[in-house]
């Protein structure tokens, strides 16, 4: 791990005008949505405390921060190579062509993180949205050698190891520790009963408005009823979701479609008590077949007899 830290601070550019993360502008690069920087981005970190805790496969870390005296959340990625995603591997067994440094804006979750909150700022602005269906992001970070080597003494590991030279060709060169700030909440977060309704309407919103389909619906990525996980999303326009759209579209149609059987699952792992029903088949039918055009729908509440 030392070796991969090392190689890591000597990697940082000297020059802060290479590429579009050292001039701060909004990021990803491409087409697409995209999130702008934060916007005390040169003021000094305070780190308060770790939120998270120790999990497989997790893909950041969640610190309590304090920024310009203001206090956050702020989301510390971990590096992620896009050989990892086997959709992507699919494509390169099938010599369908996309540059590495494309696919990583499709496949990492810093990168998916920047294009869903991208999208919601833009329905934002636009009046589509009118109120947060998500926990408010203010922006992208990049850390400097000061606060990295914080969080190496803090024992934080981000898999440096995955910055082989093909992936740091890809980031030009640029491999300083991704970050997002967030809102921080003090007050009880959980999605309960009285939440649960509101909760599905932004699911819904989500996908079937923004087209942003967040891939990991579960009770630990809600605060309230706002989602504040989007690691695992896909926002479209997205490369792997066209590739599978050409490949097999039933495919396709179950990754647009999964939320909706996650939060299903999460309702019933949860024991929410609700009269809320977000599909209308069991769940293997849904997941073979596809999501038939009533799945959505709330079952019509009862009618209470009136008093005779």
């Amino acid at each position: 791990m030392l070796a991969c830290l090392t190689a890591y601070f000597i990697s940082i550019p000297n020059d802060r005008a290479t590429n579009s993360c050292s001039r701060g502008l909004p990021l990803p690069p491409g087409g697409g949505p995209h999130l702008h920087q934060f916007q005390d981005a040169g003021a000094a970190i305070k780190w308060l405390k770790r939120l998270d805790t120790d999990r497989k496969g997790n893909q950041a870390f969640v610190f309590h921060v304090s920024i310009a005296s203001k206090e956050y959340a702020l989301k510390v990625f971990k590096f992620n190579h896009p050989n990892l995603n086997r959709y992507y591997r699919d494509m390169r067994m099938e010599n369908i062509k996309l540059p590495l440094k494309e696919a990583i804006w499709y496949t990492d979750p810093f990168y998916a993180e920047c294009r869903a909150y991208g999208r919601i700022e833009e329905a934002l602005k636009s009046g589509l949205v009118t109120e947060h269906i998500a926990v408010k992001c203010y922006g992208y970070l990049l850390l400097n050698k000061r606060d990295a080597r914080w969080l190496e003494e803090q024992g934080i590991d981000l898999d440096h190891q995955l910055l082989d030279p093909e992936l740091r060709e890809a980031l030009s060169g640029d491999t300083r520790i991704r970050a997002i700030v967030k809102q921080f909440g003090k007050g009880p977060g959980h999605v309960h009963a009285g939440n649960i309704r509101r909760a599905w309407r932004s699911v819904y919103f989500l996908n079937n408005y923004l087209k942003i389909y967040n891939m990991d619906i579960k009770a630990d990525n809600f605060i309230g009823y706002r989602l504040v996980d989007f690691g695992s999303s896909w926002t479209e326009p997205h490369k792997l979701l066209d590739y599978l759209g050409g490949i097999r579209e039933d495919l396709a149609k179950a990754n647009r479609y999964r939320d909706t059987v996650n939060f299903q699952d999460m309702i019933e792992e949860e024991g929410i008590p609700t009269r809320l029903r977000v599909m209308a088949k069991s769940k293997h039918q849904l997941r073979s077949k596809g999501a038939p055009e009533w799945a959505d729908r709330e079952l019509p509440k009862r009618r209470r007899k009136a008093p005779k």
